[in-house]
């Protein structure tokens, strides 16, 4: 599952986070084996700790300080007022909540009976990468990129599950794409990746096929789009609603990816079932099932 959690701090239509923890404690009691959280912050991180005993927490680095000059992030009235009902949701959240200027978690939770952690690291996505709290050329907001090598207990097999946040300016996801994409096929040793995540991209986009086409890259394979291949598709195509539950902007933002070796039985969005929503974000799941 991929989810962007929505910080702890922020004022939305879904709720505060101590309404909206009950509803992703209900997300994990579920078929699920990895979730990559976007947005997550310290405390809500202890409480998922706290509350759900079985899954693993892989925190990752925050991602670090805004590089926007204080005198515009204090100006909070200003950048209140600029706000447009077009404007994408990121950019909406950026100007109205502080807290997103302190950096963010992109946390990945495992199953603690399944799976074993190998390794784990993190990258920025920036001419950088091994910086922590750089940031792309153009942007003033640093994205990291968490990721966990797992071994499966049951059959030794191994799986690298990367989880990111790529940013919302209309010139950073191809930028951010080629960073990433240069990364894991850096870290490609022909096991099983799974990138999860909130793109900021909507299909189709030139920073979208540059991860799902094979552009100029030789011997490794193309990430494909669990959504895309599914058997079974559940719930619709858009996944941002603003806490409403009511899709309010274009696209498929948030994705799970893999290469290679699995088929998709369903790719899910969690729409929910009235008693309201976990986040700004529909949450979306995957089976995936290795093939043989």
């Amino acid at each position: 599952m991929t989810l962007n959690l929505l910080h702890g701090g922020a004022t939305n239509a879904a709720g505060p986070w101590r309404a909206r923890l009950p509803r992703v404690l209900a997300l994990l009691d579920g078929d699920l084996d990895l979730v990559g959280l976007q947005e997550a912050t310290v405390p809500q991180l202890e409480d998922l700790e706290a509350h759900a005993p079985d899954w693993g927490v892989v925190s990752g680095p925050s991602s670090g300080e805004s590089r926007l000059p204080r005198v515009i992030r204090d100006a909070k009235g200003w950048l209140a007022r600029r706000k447009s009902s077009g404007d994408h949701p990121d950019h909406a959240r950026f100007r109205l909540h502080g807290h997103a200027h302190r950096g963010e978690h992109c946390a990945i939770l495992y199953r603690k009976d399944r799976f074993d952690v190998e390794d784990a690291n993190a990258f920025w996505v920036s001419r950088q990468t091994e910086t922590p709290g750089s940031v792309l050329p153009g942007t003033w907001l640093p994205r990291v990129v968490n990721w966990v090598r797992l071994r499966e207990r049951a059959t030794g097999a191994v799986v690298t599950h990367y989880n990111a946040h790529l940013d919302f300016l209309p010139w950073a996801p191809h930028r951010s794409t080629r960073i990433l994409r240069h990364m894991l096929d850096r870290h490609w040793d022909g096991t099983p990746q799974i990138l999860t995540g909130d793109f900021n991209t909507i299909g189709e986009s030139k920073a979208y096929r540059h991860l799902c086409e094979d552009i100029r890259h030789g011997f490794h394979p193309p990430l494909v789009d669990a959504w895309k291949v599914a058997d079974e598709r559940v719930g619709p195509g858009a996944t941002y609603h603003g806490g409403t539950g009511k899709p309010r902007w274009t696209g498929r933002l948030d994705r799970i990816l893999f290469r290679p070796d699995f088929t998709v039985e369903q790719a899910r969005t969690w729409t929910g079932d009235g008693d309201g929503h976990a986040s700004d974000h529909f949450p979306v799941s995957a089976h995936l099932r290795r093939r043989a």
